[in-house]
């Protein structure tokens, strides 16, 4: 009479006929860094006025200070952040080491002692750009 037509899947294949999730396409970062730059510029622009002279590369110092000020509670919540999480880090570390895989113990606490002194390095040395940058 007519023939029978086997189809072959997986249990997966077959549990998955319905919810097939359209395609994605790759993260654009030039995409992020203009929508990036954008907010900040908005954002600025409402908190402060007009950036224009800002922007066109003139540093006046109330401007500077405002945007230090305004960025200062984050500045300080990173600082105080960076101890826990490298105090953590640092464990993970022993702990690899107590497991007998020396080498990514070793470089997780280098690697964690680092980031700590360079997080609460930056702030003194973005204080320096900065009196470099009203000295022009």
């Amino acid at each position: 009479m007519f023939k029978r037509k086997t189809e072959v899947m997986s249990v997966k294949e077959f549990m998955n006929q319905g919810t097939r999730v359209p395609h994605v396409g790759k993260f654009d970062k030039k995409k992020a860094v203009r929508f990036a730059v954008t907010v900040g510029v908005t954002v600025l622009s409402l908190t402060f006025g007009d950036v224009s002279y800002a922007a066109a590369g003139a540093v006046n110092g109330a401007v500077t200070a405002k945007v230090v000020a305004a960025f200062n509670p984050l500045v300080e919540l990173v600082r105080a952040l960076s101890y826990p999480i490298g105090l953590v880090m640092m464990l993970g570390g022993g702990i690899f080491i107590m497991i007998g895989n020396s080498e990514k113990g070793l470089a997780m606490i280098q690697k964690a002692g680092l980031g700590y002194v360079l997080i609460q390095m930056l702030p003194l040395l973005m204080d320096l750009l900065v009196e470099i940058a009203k000295s022009l």
